[in-house]
């Protein structure tokens, strides 16, 4: 009986991620946004879509990666629910787990993105193309902090061609990237082992 509840449950809440998914996707197209179908939905997601968007870590420049964060917050949920359906119980280290895998998906597609940024715009400066538009000030004004930040790190006052700084900046979050997916997976098989 509890399992079939908690089957429920995790299935539900699985069905709520779709619909936010929806409503994410929806965002981006106007028509289907403001249509009868896009309003109801926007009614069911939007106030639970909207607690995340109150954190400032999930906005960089114009970009908002919040449904990132509330779609992982529901799929640690539906984790949870689905494990405790199967096993009738659950470790604080599964939960831990499913919040490290949560919070570690986020910050790599953060740096994903970062990383695919930084190799678009150092192919169009290799290319010499200076004819600035919109999206190439949009991209620079995305790329600048971490560019700046990593810079004046390890260069400490000496200064570097935009070129050299694009390289550096990749490397160093390739870098950044691969040990933190290497400890990410270490804490993860840590967290899954505890017995409480």
């Amino acid at each position: 009986m509890l399992q079939s509840i908690f089957y429920s449950l995790a299935s539900l809440v699985s069905v709520y991620s779709f619909v936010c998914l929806l409503r994410i996707l929806m965002s981006w197209m106007p028509q289907l946004e403001y249509s009868p179908v896009g309003r109801f939905i926007a009614g069911l997601c939007d106030p639970y879509l909207n607690w995340f968007r109150r954190f400032s870590f999930t906005r960089t420049g114009m970009v908002d990666f919040s449904p990132i964060l509330a779609l992982g917050t529901l799929s640690i949920a539906s984790m949870t629910l689905t494990t405790l359906a199967a096993t009738g119980r659950i470790s604080l280290g599964v939960i831990l787990g499913g919040v490290l895998q949560v919070l570690w998906s986020f910050f790599s597609f953060i740096l994903n993105i970062l990383i695919l940024f930084l190799i678009i715009r150092l192919i169009y400066d290799i290319m010499s193309r200076y004819s600035y538009s919109q999206f190439w000030t949009m991209l620079d004004r995305f790329l600048n902090p971490p560019i700046s930040k990593v810079t004046s790190f390890f260069m400490r006052g000496r200064t570097l061609s935009y070129r050299m700084s694009l390289i550096l900046t990749l490397a160093v979050i390739i870098v950044l990237r691969g040990g933190l997916e290497v400890a990410f997976r270490y804490l993860l098989a840590l967290l899954y082992s505890l017995p409480v």
